[in-house]
């Protein structure tokens, strides 16, 4: 039985004492148990289903096979209706991804990915279809976390049908925000002390809109950032300190002292710190999708909507969809070429790195020392971290011939010092159908 095997690895685990590991053992055990918990998941989700099948959950006085599940596992009914989702997947559809699931050579999350985005293609899309897709993306998930994987899942369609992409997604886009509008709240409640509770659902865009701002104020490298509390005001090497959730707590309460009234009617005093950028047929065809400069796309019906009503940061951009450049012989970019900079490169470029371009700051690709000038093309954004990297050791980065950003490691890292792009770069490559 299955729970002899469990209660055996359970004892095994149990003594284990990782003070007796070497590093390099350390590191297999992590990842074997890692492998081990992706399995037990799998074996759950299948058992849930084989639950719900024979009644089990009303048998037992449940309400719900989630409700079920968290009773008997004694997990949250939040990760319980995680699990319970994944039951109600079609399961003729990636095969190839519930073996590796229950193998643990994918972990839950990654197989989640996996099989929503399957799910979701359109009804009328074939067999191959479907497989190039599950191929597609088991091959990213060997080489990117879930945040990635998922972001390239949500584009998987380009593989599979190239030339209904924009079609298929600007429709999928406009039925998410139909739902984003439906579950739209917010509260604020008094806690007592002197404090409120804020919670609530918004949209994408919008949340992206007021995220963009937060998180500048919030960024631990702001020039002169200066934050108060009951005790006085406290310099920007304090404020770093602080963790992310506080600053950004913080950032909100200097946003709100500071909202230009004046502007109600108009923008918000949020909308001008986003650019919307769509092709012009499109905005006016009604068709495909726009991207915002923090990396969220919108339908064009959405994009139409915001033209007609916010105050946009107008972008001159070329046949390839990269902003011209103007030239600016100065030493540090400007707020339009950190706008164009932000559009372009959509947080750091360092390949694995979540630090959206708020946080960044603008590397001179060929330094301005020796001649480099200050310019998009010269250009780049990198987090804090990367770009003290950058500069304090052999790691190098450039522009490649598609305007995209790429990293070069040293020899002692890849002898090949093979370039590395960011997963938001990563274009789809559409397969080829096998013939009938």
């Amino acid at each position: 039985m299955i729970s002899d095997q469990v209660q055996a690895l359970l004892a095994e685990s149990s003594a284990l004492e990782p003070w007796t590991l070497t590093d390099r053992e350390i590191r297999a055990e992590l990842q074997a148990a890692a492998q081990a918990a992706s399995a037990l998941q799998a074996l759950t989700v299948k058992l849930t289903a084989a639950a719900e099948d024979r009644g089990l959950p009303r048998e037992d006085g449940c309400t719900s096979p989630t409700v079920w599940l968290a009773s008997t596992t004694n997990v949250s009914k939040r990760e319980a209706s995680k699990l319970v989702s994944l039951t109600r997947l079609d399961p003729t559809r990636g095969r190839i991804t519930q073996e590796r699931w229950s193998t643990g050579r994918l972990t839950t999350e990654q197989a989640s990915i996996i099989l929503k985005s399957l799910d979701a293609l359109p009804e009328w899309f074939v067999d191959e279809q479907h497989d190039d897709a599950e191929a597609t993306l088991l091959e990213h998930a060997s080489e990117f976390g879930a945040d990635d994987l998922r972001r390239l899942a949500n584009r998987i369609v380009e593989v599979v049908d190239p030339d209904s992409a924009d079609e298929i997604i600007g429709a999928q886009l406009e039925r998410q925000e139909k739902q984003a509008w439906d579950d739209t709240h917010l509260s604020i409640t008094r806690m007592g002390k002197g404090r409120s509770s804020i919670r609530g659902v918004l949209p994408d865009v919008q949340a992206d809109m007021l995220k963009t701002v937060l998180e500048g104020l919030a960024s631990p490298r702001r020039d002169g950032a200066i934050f108060r509390d009951v005790d006085g005001e406290h310099s920007d090497q304090e404020f770093g300190r602080l963790d992310h959730a506080r600053r950004m707590g913080l950032a909100l309460c200097e946003l709100v002292e500071h909202l230009p009234s004046e502007c109600f009617p108009q923008a918000g005093g949020v909308a001008a710190t986003v650019t919307i950028n769509i092709d012009l047929d499109d905005l006016r065809d009604r068709i495909s999708r726009a991207t915002l400069s923090t990396g969220a796309t919108m339908s064009a019906s959405e994009a139409r909507r915001f033209a007609c009503s916010a105050n946009l940061i107008p972008m001159v951009l070329d046949g390839a969809s990269q902003p011209l450049d103007v030239g600016q012989q100065k030493r540090l970019h400007d707020r339009s070429q950190r706008i164009a900079l932000a559009k372009r490169d959509g947080g750091c470029s360092w390949k694995g790195c979540d630090r959206p371009p708020g946080w960044c700051e603008a590397h001179h690709l060929r330094p301005w020392s020796e001649g480099g000038e200050t310019s998009i093309d010269n250009g780049a954004l990198f987090c804090f971290f990367h770009h003290h990297l950058l500069h304090d050791s052999d790691w190098q980065a450039r522009l490649s011939p598609d305007g995209v950003v790429e990293v070069i490691p040293p020899s002692r890292i890849d002898p090949q010092q093979r370039p590395l792009r960011h997963a938001r770069h990563v274009k789809h490559q559409p397969r080829a159908l096998e013939p009938a």
